[in-house]
């Protein structure tokens, strides 16, 4: 009898999502984010997840060189519709990006909690997220555009 082999591709493996509860507006986020984890979040155009305005999203990026990670902070309210509507209680993702470790994750996650006017800090399991392999195709493409656009600028 011939033996069936599964292959399992976790999607998600090089991704660590942070949900952030916060009453800060997204700059200020952003701000205090850099100054705990000295990181360098930079505003870009907002992530646009439909055709009208009122699919955008405010969208941050930093990738770090020496450990070849990436960040986006990503706001999941625009006013009028959730990006993640399941997760209403939810002001910001932080989504990371080819982290070394789940070390440096809880590290950064830490280095969040300690910041003023956050109500609280929780790593998600991507999987349990209705169309996340969709939203992160998005994302993806949405940092090629914005990384195209800022070397035609140069």
């Amino acid at each position: 009898m011939a033996k069936k082999l599964r292959l399992h591709i976790d999607y998600f493996d090089e991704y660590h999502l942070l949900a952030i509860a916060s009453h800060l507006k997204d700059y200020r986020l952003a701000y205090c984010i850099n100054q705990k984890a000295a990181s360098h979040l930079k505003k870009f155009d907002d992530l646009a997840v439909g055709d009208s305005e009122a699919d955008n999203y405010s969208w941050y990026y930093c990738y770090e060189k020496e450990d070849h990670t990436t960040l986006y902070l990503i706001s999941n309210s625009n006013g009028v519709r959730h990006l993640i509507p399941s997760k209403k209680e939810i002001d910001y993702f932080l989504l990371i990006k080819n982290a070394v470790n789940d070390v440096k994750v809880k590290e950064l996650a830490r280095q969040v909690r300690e910041i003023e006017n956050i109500v609280g800090v929780f790593q998600m399991d991507m999987t349990t997220v209705k169309d996340m392999d969709v939203l992160l195709e998005i994302i993806e493409l949405h940092e090629m555009e914005q990384m195209k656009s800022k070397t035609k600028q140069k």
